[in-house]
């Protein structure tokens, strides 16, 4: 451990379960996918909070290889993304059959063989997804280098580098909406079904009406996960009778029309950046990139919808609290079922405060006073900070009222025109950016993150990557967030 150079990639607010996993995967099973993989990582957990490291020189050497793989082979993503095209429903089906068995009559190895089922599917997904997390900020580099060399204007380039690696196809939310809008648009082209959603029982209503309710139930079941993160729930057939009735206060049309004619004023700029020919494929790599991230999140998001009636009866039968199962090892069911550990302690001690070690597809788990001591090391918020800095996503500068926002439950404090600061925002976060001047978050990779997708989303200014803006800033704080030059500073 000593001979690390450890340095934070990102937190998050999010638990052990399934994260570990992936870091276990990215040790191990990403050599299998890529011809290589990381030595060792690091997590730091306390409770909710969740701070990624890598080792420096394993890092940089790790995205110099990525890279080179990249230079030999421009669609090295596009393969990526067709292997999760084929590991992600694997993964999806798997959870989903498992999850439907009936629980409560399995024997504990089944359920023990469940959870390791996971496992080895989440690790599958992983093995082709970490790629693009380890070469991210080395390729956003270099391409950002180029354009403020070429391009003097800071903003300008800012602006060319935001079109030139903004991929509309991985906008999950935006085209949940265009469907949303296009299922308006017939429903108040039917009298009756229109009458049905300006009155107060619409939701019994359209349960009534067979034909108006299979169109939201298809709706449903190709969208019930988009509001899923690590946490939290699917949305159901009530959540989208009322997302429908708000677009049905719209003009559908135009709303739709508005949608295309961004794009396409989008492809017209495009047109206008004049980019060298080595260098435009490169770009669309970082594309390549954030389509495999959002295909990697639809998979999961679904899988652990599916898995969650799998981790409620381990923890029943294993007497601990779902919480608290989620920081057990996959190595640990079978002994926790068995029933002659006392697990419930041991797991209270890593929500306090764990650090995890993996190294070679194994994680190492540490608690109490080494924890403490590697907690302090790296996990401290310096002293006289004056503003933040971190990385800039999409584009903009504006100032405004400071908003923390953790999770869904604080979305009614957000109001028009606040500047909404989290952990890392996850698909959840969509309804309530439309309201934001502006996102900032503790987390986040670069400008392939869920943060700038959701951001770019609703055209605001976005910072992600400051690493400690939630404990920097408080509520009602009065901030201009920069989304240029990715700076968020206080206003006396």
């Amino acid at each position: 451990m000593a001979k690390n150079k450890w340095y934070e990639f990102t937190k998050r607010s999010q638990t052990p379960f399934p994260n570990y996993i992936s870091m276990e995967s990215s040790t191990l099973e990403m050599k299998k996918a890529i011809g290589f993989c990381y030595k060792q990582l690091m997590a730091v957990i306390q409770g909710n909070d969740f701070w990624f490291f890598f080792d420096k020189n394993d890092y940089n050497e790790v995205a110099e290889k990525i890279f080179k793989k990249i230079e030999k082979n421009h669609d090295f993503f596009k393969l990526l993304i067709i292997r999760q095209k084929e590991y992600g429903p694997i993964l999806v089906n798997n959870s989903e059959r498992n999850s439907r068995q009936n629980l409560e009559k399995a024997s504990d190895d089944e359920l023990a063989q469940f959870w390791k089922q996971y496992d080895f599917d989440y690790k599958r997904v992983y093995s082709n997804y970490f790629a693009i997390l380890g070469v991210e900020a080395y390729l956003l580099n270099y391409l950002s280098n180029y354009l403020f060399e070429t391009f003097k204007d800071h903003e300008l380039a800012t602006d060319y580098f935001n079109q030139l690696t903004t991929e509309p196809k991985a906008m999950v939310s935006l085209h949940e909406k265009v469907d949303a809008l296009k299922l308006a648009l017939k429903i108040k082209n039917n009298k009756k079904w229109f009458g049905i959603f300006n009155l107060p029982e619409v939701r019994e209503l359209v349960k009534e009406e067979k034909s108006l309710y299979k169109l939201i139930k298809k709706h449903e079941n190709k969208w019930f996960w988009i509001a899923r993160g690590y946490e939290g729930s699917v949305l159901g057939i009530n959540d989208f009778i009322l997302r429908i009735g708000e677009y049905l206060k719209l003009d559908q049309k135009k709303e739709l029309e508005n949608i295309k004619n961004k794009e396409n004023q989008r492809k017209k700029e495009l047109k206008k950046i004049k980019i060298t020919e080595k260098l435009e494929p490169f770009f669309q790599v970082v594309r390549d990139g954030i389509q495999l991230k959002e295909i990697r999140k639809g998979f999961v998001s679904q899988s652990l919808h599916y898995f969650d009636p799998i981790l409620k009866e381990v923890a029943k039968r294993g007497g601990i609290s779902v919480y608290q199962a989620k920081f057990l090892k996959t190595s640990e069911i079978a002994e926790l079922l068995r029933g002659k550990k006392n697990f419930s302690q041991i797991l209270d001690n890593r929500i306090k405060l764990s650090v995890y070690f993996v190294k070679d597809g194994n994680a190492q788990i540490v608690v109490g006073k080494k924890a403490e001591k590697i907690f302090a090391e790296y996990c401290q918020i310096p002293e006289g900070i004056k503003e933040l800095k971190g990385f800039a996503v999409s584009q903009g500068k504006v100032q405004g009222r400071v908003v923390i926002a953790y999770d869904t439950s604080d979305f009614n404090k957000i109001k028009k025109g606040d500047v909404v600061v989290t952990v890392n925002a996850e698909p959840s976060f969509s309804t309530a950016i439309i309201k934001a001047a502006a996102l900032v978050t503790d987390g986040g990779t670069g400008v392939t993150s869920h943060p700038a997708t959701l951001a770019r989303e609703a055209g605001i200014p976005c910072v992600v990557d400051t690493k400690i803006a939630t404990k920097f800033l408080a509520d009602g704080d009065l901030v201009e967030v920069d989304g240029y030059k990715g700076i968020v500073k206080k206003i006396d």
